[in-house]
């Protein structure tokens, strides 16, 4: 797995929200290469009277009613002294909430520093909320996997092994089932908040498979838009693998689990050997894990039931208790 350093020019967030945000941009003095590089919103507050030492820069700031208020009921020379200190941070932009105009002196002091200001009709909550969502997306740590992502009765199952071993193959069976793709071959899977993994497609791949001897497939055009599918949580790894390769849980219960950019995703291995129906145990797996989201684990249900038979059958005479 390869994994990317994210951030976002200010440019490409203005180009991709503008409309989502309502923003208009302010300046016409550039600064909008500045990078983003981490998802929170600062609203300044205090640090706008010079108190600067929790303002972290590549960080998008937002000024609200009590910041311009502040700005406008100060002496020039102190409001200027703040900004300067504020804006010397190496922020990333300023976005005015509220649709409020600007104050001269912030105007001159984003302008001296070379900082992007746009102004949003949105309330600073709902901005501070649709705009932590667009970057957590942006910004999120992305990796690339060479595997398949299939939705099966609604679990994200990510089919890894070695090329060749039958995972696209194993996947048409399942769409011919009526389960859907999400991709093929190269998944792109990014982190989202608090802790799950997402997978997608490429631009180029979603949407088609490769199957050998037959090449590239579009399932959209062959089994319509119900059969494929844009994003999908990875709720379960499954790795197909030949049999002598390791030793495998007869019963189950030993939890397996397989690290994607820091976060574990329970892991099922399947041996494969000839006559096995791959793709009805891939099944099997998806319906298991909706079990075990309802609160039952087969396997360990099962080993409690022995365990528990086996308890009382070894019921000891009461001459050896005496």
């Amino acid at each position: 797995m390869r994994r990317e350093q994210r951030s976002i020019q200010v440019s490409a967030l203005f180009e991709a929200s503008a409309e989502e945000l309502q923003l208009t941009c302010l300046s016409d003095w550039g600064g909008l290469g500045r990078e983003i590089t981490a998802p929170r919103i600062q609203k300044p507050g205090l640090a706008l009277s010079g108190f600067v030492r929790h303002v972290y820069g590549n960080r998008v700031q937002v000024l609200g009613l009590t910041e311009v208020d502040y700005i406008m009921s100060c002496d020039v020379s102190v409001a200027r002294d703040g900004l300067e200190k504020f804006c010397a941070k190496q922020i990333s932009c300023i976005v005015l909430t509220r649709g409020l105009e600007p104050p001269d002196v912030l105007m001159e002091v984003a302008r001296d520093h070379g900082i992007p200001l746009f102004q949003s009709a949105l309330m600073s909550s709902t901005m501070i909320g649709k705009l932590t969502r667009v970057l957590e997306e942006a910004l999120a740590a992305r990796t690339t996997i060479h595997g398949v992502l299939l939705d099966v009765l609604g679990v994200g199952l990510l089919l890894i092994g070695r090329s060749g071993v039958g995972k696209s193959e194993a996947a048409l069976e399942l769409i011919l089932k009526g389960h859907r793709l999400v991709a093929d071959d190269v998944v792109q899977v990014a982190v989202r908040p608090p802790d799950t993994i997402w997978g997608a497609a490429t631009d180029l791949h979603q949407h088609h498979m490769e199957i050998r001897g037959m090449g590239i497939l579009n399932i959209t055009h062959l089994f319509g838009v119900g059969a494929v599918r844009d994003t999908k949580k990875v709720e379960v790894v499954v790795e197909l693998s030949d049999l002598h390769e390791d030793d495998y849980d007869r019963l189950g219960t030993e939890s397996m689990t397989w690290p994607i950019l820091g976060i574990d995703v329970p892991l099922v291995r399947i041996p494969l050997r000839a006559g096995r129906n791959i793709a009805s145990l891939i099944e099997v797996v998806a319906r298991n894990q909706l079990l075990k989201h309802r609160g039952h684990d087969s396997a360990r249900e099962f080993q409690e039931m022995v365990a528990t038979k086996i308890a009382a059958a070894t019921v000891l005479p009461a001459s050896e208790l005496e």
